[in-house]
């Protein structure tokens, strides 16, 4: 389980050796994130979203409606969807 803060937002990740970057956010995913402005009306395409820190913190914080989250790996969606619902 990953636990961090992300602009203030609480998030928690459950993740396996088979995802990427399974023990912690990769640094050019935060590195992303620290600089991406998100703003009201934005859609978010999430290509490879392993098991969703961009996607869930854009649907946070532009609403999950304007986010769509897509992964080749099965299990990375499984995690994916399982932690949008957890971090609710």
């Amino acid at each position: 389980m990953i636990y961090t803060d992300i602009r203030n937002i609480d998030l928690r990740f459950e993740t396996e050796a088979s995802v990427f970057s399974p023990n912690s956010i990769d640094l050019g995913t935060l590195a992303m994130l620290s600089v991406i402005d998100l703003l009201p009306g934005d859609k978010v395409l999430d290509m490879g979203c392993g098991y969703g820190v961009v996607g869930i913190l854009a649907g946070k914080i532009i609403g999950e409606e304007n986010v769509t989250m897509c992964d080749i790996s099965e299990k990375a969606i499984e995690y994916a969807k399982k932690m949008q619902f957890l971090t609710e």
